[in-house]
């Protein structure tokens, strides 16, 4: 897995026991690179008819281009000036995630369909305000058969080393932590289930407010607990080998091809397991017992694992007093083992954790 970022590192201070890579470097990958070149006319359809190309994901670096700098790329394509190659990700149906080269495609696009007039043009001042629609019909063909070399990242590139592409690719200022990269990559219902999520006041009151917004934390601990959800529940055909990037790749692009009424049916049981966690265990129910006086932050494998058990337990009927003792003494025993606070993602981790609560949750007799 790829090495932790700073952008990582800001999130482990935040939730206890946060550590979103297996900490392992990935020395064989395969990695799979076409080179391609498409015409704008094609990309232009990609994009907007055939659907095989998303242009534009819902979280964008970097500011939105001025106006003269798409005129001077407008420009640029009249005069046949090459531009530079951009970057998509194919997935295993063939559609194309746009990586690299948002703000050119963008722009091509937007001149092809008349949304803007060129102006202030160094080079072609002739062509000074007029849409695509006002060039000559050679100009417009010229337009329209520019070619644009694209690099094609294919499958079986891993998910891990997507996002290493990607953040270098799109580095800038501030590194991507790896959550940041999956909402630009996975449009679609898995990242509107998990905003969704994530703005629950169900979710708020549970956590007690405790797992923040910034950079995408509250949809990462959330993202791992439907992808452990769906795991556990044989609703994902995947076979976990210590690789959470993968896994929670593949759980986002299951959520996608989901039907609407299994959305539902995913959001309901998040929202359940959150009602019934406050009503058993309060706003702290996801942190261990204080050391000292000090309050400990929201544990992000406690999380995930009390989610999982109130979400397959209905503990409506249990007696509540005595559930909460059995998993206060449950809790105490996951802080002395040493697995909430690292290699949380190891195998070995994850099966302990879960085997105790799936064991506590069949011994209940409520």
């Amino acid at each position: 897995m790829p090495p932790s970022t700073p952008a990582d590192k800001d999130m482990l201070e935040a939730e206890e026991g946060l550590e979103p890579d297996s900490g392992e470097v990935y020395p064989d990958a395969v990695v799979k690179i076409s080179r391609d070149q498409y015409s704008a006319f094609e990309i232009k359809r990609m994009a907007e008819e055939t659907r095989e190309l998303v242009v534009a994901p819902p979280f964008q670096r970097g500011l939105v281009w001025k106006p003269e700098q798409k005129r001077e790329l407008v420009e640029s394509i009249l005069m046949g000036i090459p531009i530079p190659v951009i970057y998509v990700f194919e997935d295993e149906n063939g559609k194309k995630q746009l990586v690299d080269g948002r703000q050119r495609i963008s722009t091509i696009i937007a001149f092809m369909n008349n949304e803007f007039s060129l102006a202030n043009l160094k080079m072609l001042p002739a062509f000074n305000g007029k849409k695509f629609q006002d060039l000559e019909p050679i100009y417009r063909s010229k337009v329209e058969r520019y070619q644009i070399s694209v690099y094609v990242i294919e499958p079986p590139t891993p998910e891990r080393v997507k996002y290493d592409i990607f953040d270098r690719v799109n580095r800038g200022g501030t590194r991507l932590n790896n959550q940041e990269m999956r909402n630009a990559l996975y449009i679609g219902q898995a990242t509107d289930l998990l905003e969704a999520l994530s703005k629950s006041k169900r979710f708020k009151k549970a956590t007690g407010n405790g797992i923040k917004p910034t950079r995408m934390r509250d949809r990462y601990v959330i993202l791992r607990f439907l992808a452990f959800y769906l795991l556990k529940t044989r609703k994902l055909d995947f076979k976990y080998k210590s690789d959470i990037d993968d896994l929670l790749a593949e759980t986002m692009k299951r959520i996608n091809r989901m039907q609407k009424s299994e959305v539902d049916t995913l959001k309901n049981v998040f929202l359940t397991a959150m009602q019934r966690s406050h009503a058993v265990l309060g706003p702290d129910g996801f942190r261990f017992a204080p050391t000292n006086v000090n309050r400990r932050p929201v544990n992000m494998a406690l999380f995930e694992v009390l989610t999982y058990f109130f979400a397959v337990t209905a503990t409506e009927a249990c007696d509540a007093e005595k559930l909460q003792a059995e998993l206060d003494a449950l809790k105490n025993s996951f802080d002395r083992s040493g697995y909430f606070s690292s290699k949380v993602d190891s195998r070995s981790s994850v099966d302990y954790r879960f085997g105790e609560v799936e064991r506590l949750s069949g011994s209940l007799e409520c």
